[in-house]
């Protein structure tokens, strides 16, 4: 028998490849054979994993929840691990074919991402409540109105100062007395504000 050129057996393969998928994605079923065959592909993919160290290994595995697997596990007819505390990938995928189990796909990394992403939301909208209630946060509004008020005080307080109280006090002083009586006003306007206090005497 003459030998197929390796290009056209692998052409061969992927027509043979590509008409599996169409009768799975139609509801076929696949033989052992065509199992074997599949499992080859991924193995030599680097995509396929024969043994588990552990239970959240396993479930990578097979593309399913820890969840379905502690449930699973349960049944007398489940897998046992090996003395070595390994779990056989496919005796699993066996049990999984022979009680027709699909169990909850596992999510993928994106998914978990935007679980916890959604989850942080969720966390921090409920403290940003608690805070609010607390008083620890205050309406930007109200921000605004007591800075408007203590920005038109400071005004007041500074022009009464300055125009009303000082020129009678500064006549007649020379340049270092006027400094010093400036310097003294400006630490009351100061004392003044510090204190919240308004008034203007």
């Amino acid at each position: 028998m003459d030998t197929i050129p390796p290009d056209i057996a692998k052409k061969l393969l992927n027509r043979d490849f590509a008409n599996l998928v169409q009768r799975v994605q139609g509801g076929g079923k696949l033989n052992r054979s065509e199992r074997a065959m599949l499992q080859g592909m991924a193995a030599s993919a680097g995509n396929a994993v024969t043994v588990a160290e552990n239970f959240v290994e396993l479930a990578k595995a097979l593309g399913v929840t820890r969840r379905a697997l502690q449930n699973w596990r349960k049944r007398k007819d489940a897998p046992k691990a090996a003395a070595n505390g390994f779990h056989e990938v496919a005796a699993w995928r066996e049990f999984m074919e022979r009680n027709g189990l699909e169990g909850e796909a596992a999510a993928t990394d994106v998914e978990t991402a935007l679980r916890a992403r959604k989850l942080l939301a969720e966390v921090e909208e409920r403290e940003l409540r608690l805070a609010v209630k607390k008083g620890e946060y205050v309406a930007m509004e109200e921000v605004r109105t007591s800075w408007t008020e203590l920005v038109a005080r400071a005004k007041d307080m500074f022009r009464h100062k300055f125009e009303m109280e000082l020129p009678p006090v500064l006549s007649g002083l020379d340049a270092t007395a006027i400094q010093a009586e400036c310097a003294k006003a400006l630490d009351e306007v100061f004392t003044l504000l510090h204190t919240s206090g308004g008034g203007v005497g």
